[in-house]
């Protein structure tokens, strides 16, 4: 029985799964077990999984179900003590399964946290993170809180290296739920743990600039999901602590993709708004460039999305693509 099992669920991966395989075999821990799961791919992705020769991986194939459900499928034929999810074009520096497995030997019920850092094609250009979260904590509430107020909010569920039994309790990832569905998760996996250990030269590369990747689909159906995964992982916190900073910390997530939803998407906007309302209210403003932050004091944030909007179906969205990837271009 291997110590660790790795899942990685995959979709039309063809361009990157090699290389992801490739990492996890060259970790310097090698009592692992790799679980692929096939998300009914079109592409070659199962063909190139199958070309590796090493009877450490198990590649199993699904219909289209999502990631979630790829995920949790992974997760119920694992058969190691820890798991760890790793996503079908990230990489992983060579000691970083064992630097996590360290980290919580003495630790039990504890998750492993990692640093991570931004790349598009070079890997050891890419800058780790170095932010509030980066320490031990000996409560994972405490993780979320600084997470979501001094970090950047960065919840990927392959930031952990999670025991089986925290895993058990958590639930598993809600196969409902597809954009900002790591924010349910972790939420789940942190309040269902002792405590957060952070292996500090562990490092997890997350590729930017994939198209079609799952954080860059904002399509109806992945709003729909950001709004419910919302509702749940603020259930969860104030289910354990319903005070004034975990109702501000909610009320901020909510706001935040208020501006998102507003005004395309109206009845999302409308249960947002209400959720801050009922939270106490938010002084999150919404992020943007130097003339949106001159006039959303003048004429309000409503006003400014509207003239946002109207701008993109006049031509201005082609512009924004170019900026994006512009920002990508300065990713190595």
């Amino acid at each position: 029985m291997p110590e660790v099992s790795v899942v990685v669920a995959a979709w039309n991966a063809e361009s990157h799964i090699a290389a992801t395989i490739d990492a996890i075999l060259r970790q310097t821990f090698s009592d692992i077990e790799l679980i692929v799961v096939d998300d009914g791919s079109t592409d070659g992705t199962a063909e190139i999984v199958r070309e590796f020769q090493d009877p450490r991986i198990r590649l199993v194939c699904q219909s289209n179900s999502g990631q979630s459900a790829a995920a949790n499928r992974g997760a119920s034929l694992a058969t190691g003590r820890f798991l760890k999810f790793v996503d079908a074009d990230d990489l992983l520096n060579p000691d970083h399964i064992n630097l996590q497995h360290q980290a919580i030997q003495q630790h039990p019920d504890h998750v492993a946290s990692c640093r991570w850092g931004y790349f598009r094609q070079n890997p050891d250009l890419a800058v780790a993170s170095d932010d509030a979260v980066c320490r031990d904590y000996s409560a994972g509430l405490e993780w979320l809180v600084d997470s979501l107020t001094l970090a950047d909010g960065m919840m990927g569920a392959w930031l952990w290296l999670i025991p089986r039994e925290v895993w058990d309790r958590s639930g598993g990832w809600c196969k409902e739920l597809s954009l900002n569905n790591d924010f349910d998760l972790s939420i789940r996996l942190l309040l269902n743990c002792a405590g957060v250990r952070f292996a500090s030269d562990a490092i997890y590369f997350y590729r930017k600039g994939v198209s079609g990747s799952l954080s860059g689909v904002y399509s109806r159906k992945g709003l729909e999901s950001a709004l419910r995964t919302t509702q749940a992982g603020s259930a969860s916190l104030l289910n354990v602590e319903d005070s004034p900073r975990i109702r501000r910390i909610c009320a901020d997530r909510f706001q935040g993709w208020l501006f998102q939803f507003y005004p395309e998407h109206p009845d999302l906007a409308a249960v947002a708004e209400a959720a801050v309302a009922e939270l106490g209210g938010s002084r999150k403003q919404p992020s943007g460039g130097l003339g949106q932050k001159l006039l959303t004091p003048i004429i309000g944030w409503k006003l400014v999305r509207r003239l946002q909007v109207l701008a993109e179906r006049c031509g201005w969205r082609r512009v924004q693509r170019w900026k994006h990837r512009r920002r990508l271009a300065r990713i190595s």
